[in-house]
């Protein structure tokens, strides 16, 4: 296999061309790395260039894609690791990504008796919802920007040198990262059902008016998912201690929440369910 010299910049080509350039190099016994490889080419698509690869992103496709309970598991992360090994051989990426690739622990259990894992539904507001929505909807039509930001900047010379072209890099993982915790987090929410629930108890989506007794000052909260929290906007997480303790409380009651400063006590003096 070709090397290039120690200290020399990374060179940069479309995954689709490093992955041809993989394939030519497999042995008969291990021809079936090139369909693994493929997979992750197509899921971070096969025109992203090698040089903008960067650890996050091959993080969070194991983290998606490897599975103890996967019979063809520890073939595809023989097969991953040998391509960025590649890669880095080739001089297509600064350091070899694929070293901390894992199969996650089985937990005891066999491939045959494992029972697939289902994530609990995240309970949010409608509203709360419809702005992720909108957060992806920009970040996706951002992305294409920035990947023409990382190419512009790359022309620009020495890599090693290219502060533009870092920075680049940074915004455009940082953005695709953001984009799939968006996508994971929209495949799980649903609007909260308050259908069950008296109209007079607080629940997630709730307006709820407090008094803070020890200084008789009045603020009014809303209860919402861990997701769409804005202490700014006094919107407050149904999992922080204030939040935890109004959920399910109604008016008149008093409720005390410990804080690093002491107890804090408040009287629950309205609850309003269409802000």
């Amino acid at each position: 296999m070709t090397q290039t010299p120690a200290g020399a910049p990374p060179r940069s080509i479309p995954l689709r061309e490093a992955l041809r350039e993989f394939s030519a190099t497999l042995k008969p016994s291990t021809n079936d790395y090139a369909n693994y490889v493929e997979k992750f080419c197509n899921d971070v698509g096969p025109d992203r260039l090698t040089s903008d690869l960067t650890p996050a992103i091959v993080e969070q496709y194991g983290e998606r894609n490897l599975r103890a309970t996967d019979p063809n598991g520890q073939r595809r992360l023989d097969a991953l690791k040998a391509w960025f090994k590649f890669l880095k051989t080739r001089n297509y990426t600064e350091k070899n990504l694929g070293t901390g690739l894992r199969l996650p622990k089985s937990n005891g259990r066999t491939a045959g008796a494992a029972t697939r894992v289902v994530e609990a539904p995240i309970e949010m507001t409608a509203e709360g919802i419809e702005a992720l929505k909108r957060e992806l909807a920009d970040l996706e039509r951002r992305i294409p920007e920035l990947v023409r930001a990382v190419e512009t900047a790359r022309s620009d010379g020495d890599l090693r040198e290219n502060a533009p072209y870092h920075a680049a890099r940074e915004a455009l993982a940082f953005a695709e990262n953001r984009r799939r915790q968006l996508e994971e987090s929209l495949k799980r929410a649903v609007v909260a059902d308050r259908s069950d629930l008296d109209e007079d108890v607080a629940a997630i989506g709730s307006g709820v008016t407090v008094t803070f007794l020890e200084r008789n000052i009045q603020v009014t909260y809303q209860l919402v998912g861990p997701r769409e929290a804005n202490p700014a906007e006094k919107k407050i997480s149904v999992e922080s201690p204030v939040g935890r303790v109004l959920l399910g409380r109604r008016v008149g009651e008093e409720v005390e929440v410990e804080a690093p400063q002491g107890i804090m006590r408040y009287r629950i003096d309205a609850i309003i369910h269409d802000l």
